[in-house]
């Protein structure tokens, strides 16, 4: 019913006027609601207190202001229509002052008579927002039941007299997904630090009918969203990208397989710059695919590092099994390209409503089966070159820092799975694990920018790594290796043959008379040619003969050849570290490690056990 000249009804001085701006969703269209106080004798359907209808859709009451206190309540004609608490009981007398507004805004919770016909209905109450918000802000709650509309007037919430903001919502909602905006995308709610946070989730089951809502921001509000974490994720990139260039900048390396691990670290820095790009809401609207970079990391990461070890470690690649190892993350660029395909705005509404979630949850399972599987692969493989090299080298191979990356990589592997446990005890017990969710993302994906900073710190310090010796020598190791492999059964069924045992006693005077154990990077290949024969032959009478490996065999005649020279140095000269570097080792970490197999103690420990025979 609308009325003319009421339409926005203007307070007098001597003018009193009662707005309606809450009405059960129940109340009769056709319903006419009236005053009854102490002023009309609690006459519940006096014309002269019947409210009317403007253009607006309120219902307005102007009275002239009393000077008095009174008492009043709101019926619909009759005492039985009178208005009631939520859950039906009488509802106290309201009380008005006279030093109280002209204007005075009335909620009617529901009608005495109509109660039975109230369906519970979910209520949404914010009861705190961030500094910041405009005063005259509206707020929205947007969706899954209004298909993420942000301005939805339908779920416009209306702030109440004690500053909170209320929405009920339409009867038959008890789970769904939300968000609180002020009336676009842009100025959505946001997490302390301003980026964006995942839906909300109400559940009737585990939230009862009533839910406050604290804000914390707004993303269009919060200014920079440039966290710590975020800054460490560029910094790893960044670092990614600086030792792409100082592994081509190094003389003599292993262009092969840097090569490859360049690839693996450009894929791993673009990854990271595409995670941090997320969190900006002006990139993320323009490229939201940008989302789907990070994914393609899946199935990448395993085949290349594996590559990378194996050309780290071989002469020769195999470019057959490099194309076939690289097969699966082909075939998820291929499934990804249909979501490529999609408009900007088909795609942010996909993700926004989970269309994708089982898609995504199957890849990365098969991501996480599939890097676990290479993981293990690296690992026999190191194992198996470690054993080998003890039989070619007299130096250890200067790739440890390999089982550095392989911890931070099972690390990565750990926390990949755990997210799966959360997400299917979610399933099983009914709670949200989101939160877990993001907080094992984040902590995952900062685990893989220190990647960057484990291979920068290596690259830096240690670049001879990054190096290898002149390709003549390397393929003559290689074929070395080679060969002891495929005589195993023989020198196992085998003893030494009169030859062979000449070849030791020749072998021990070499060793002693010309001391060839003070090369630091003696190999077998180097030893054969200088005592003129062939690595199969002075490899089994090291292995036999001596009950010993290359590495230690050499070993035991540096440890020998440093305990002379200790002894000898009655002056303390040298430390013990200046003395191992005379005889052959190469690193503190190789020298005490090799002592302590060789002698069952550390070298002061040895030196003080012989001070007390003395």
């Amino acid at each position: 019913m609308n009325f003319s000249g009421f339409s926005n009804p203007g307070t007098g001085n001597g003018d009193l006027v009662f707005k309606i701006i809450e009405l059960p969703e129940f109340t009769p269209d056709s319903a006419e609601i009236y005053l009854a106080s102490t002023l009309n004798h609690w006459s519940p359907n006096d014309e002269q207190y019947k409210f009317k209808r403007s253009h607006d859709g309120y219902y307005y009451l102007k009275i002239p202001k009393s000077k008095e206190p009174f008492q009043y309540k709101f019926t619909r004609g009759t005492w039985a229509s009178v208005e009631s608490t939520e859950s039906g009981n009488l509802k106290p007398n309201r009380y008005y002052d006279p030093e109280s507004p002209s204007l005075i805004n009335i909620q009617i919770r529901s009608w005495q008579d109509l109660v039975n016909e109230m369906v519970e209905r979910i209520q949404l109450i914010v009861t705190e927002l961030p500094e910041g918000t405009p005063y005259d802000a509206s707020l929205f709650v947007v969706g899954d039941f209004n298909n993420w509309k942000p301005l939805d007037l339908e779920s416009k919430m209306i702030k109440h007299a004690d500053g909170f903001y209320y929405l009920t919502l339409p009867a038959g909602l008890e789970k769904f997904e939300y968000k609180i905006t002020r009336g676009s995308w842009e100025s959505v709610e946001g997490r302390e630090n301003g980026r964006a946070i995942p839906n909300r989730v109400y559940d009737v089951a585990k939230d009862g009918w009533k839910k406050t809502i604290k804000i914390s921001s707004w993303e269009d509000l919060s200014g920079s969203t440039t966290t710590p974490y975020m800054f460490l994720l560029l910094l790893g990139a960044f670092q990614g990208l600086l030792l792409i260039f100082s592994i081509f900048g190094i003389q003599e390396n292993n262009r092969r397989a840097n090569v490859v691990l360049a690839v693996l670290i450009l894929f791993t820095s673009i990854a990271l710059m595409a995670r941090v790009a997320m969190y900006y809401r002006d990139i993320f609207q323009l490229f939201p695919k940008i989302y789907l970079i990070p994914e393609m990391i899946l199935l990448i990461y395993g085949p290349l590092f594996f590559i990378y070890i194996k050309q780290l470690t071989e002469s020769e690649s195999k470019s057959k099994e490099i194309f076939i190892r690289l097969i699966p993350f082909g075939i998820q660029v291929l499934f990804y390209l249909p979501l490529f395909a999609l408009s900007n705005d088909q795609f942010e509404y996909g993700v926004l409503n989970r269309h994708y979630t089982i898609f995504f949850n199957t890849i990365g399972g098969i991501g996480l089966v599939f890097s676990a599987y290479y993981w293990w692969k690296c690992k026999l493989f190191l194992n198996h070159q470690h054993q080998h090299s003890m039989n070619i080298l007299s130096e250890e191979r200067n790739i440890n820092y390999l089982n550095g990356v392989m911890l931070v990589y099972a690390t990565c592997l750990g926390i990949w799975f755990l997210m799966y446990v959360v997400g299917t005890g979610a399933m099983i017990f009914h709670y949200e694990p989101q939160n877990i969710i993001n907080m094992l993302t984040d902590t995952l994906w900062l685990i893989i920018a220190c990647t960057s900073f484990i291979m920068g710190y290596y690259a830096m310090n240690q670049p001879e790594i990054l190096r290898v010796a002149e390709e003549e020598s390397i393929k003559s190791i290689v074929e070395a290796q080679a060969q002891v492999e495929e005589e195993v059964e023989e020198k196992e069924e085998q003893g030494l043959t009169e030859e062979q045992l000449v070849l030791k006693e020749k072998l021990a005077e070499e060793m002693n008379e010309h001391k060839l154990y003070t090369n630091s990077r003696l190999t077998l290949p180097e030893l054969a040619h200088h005592l003129k024969t062939s690595t199969h032959d002075i490899s089994k009478v090291i292995n036999d003969g001596y009950q010993k490996n290359f590495y230690d065999f050499v070993n035991g005649y540096r440890i020998n050849a440093f305990i002379e020279e200790v002894n000898k140095d009655t002056r303390q000269e040298l430390t013990y570290l200046g003395h191992a570097y005379n005889v052959g080792f190469n690193s503190k970490t190789a020298f005490n490690r090799a002592f302590k197999k060789e002698k069952q103690k550390t070298p002061t420990q040895y030196f003080s056990a012989s001070k007390t025979l003395v």
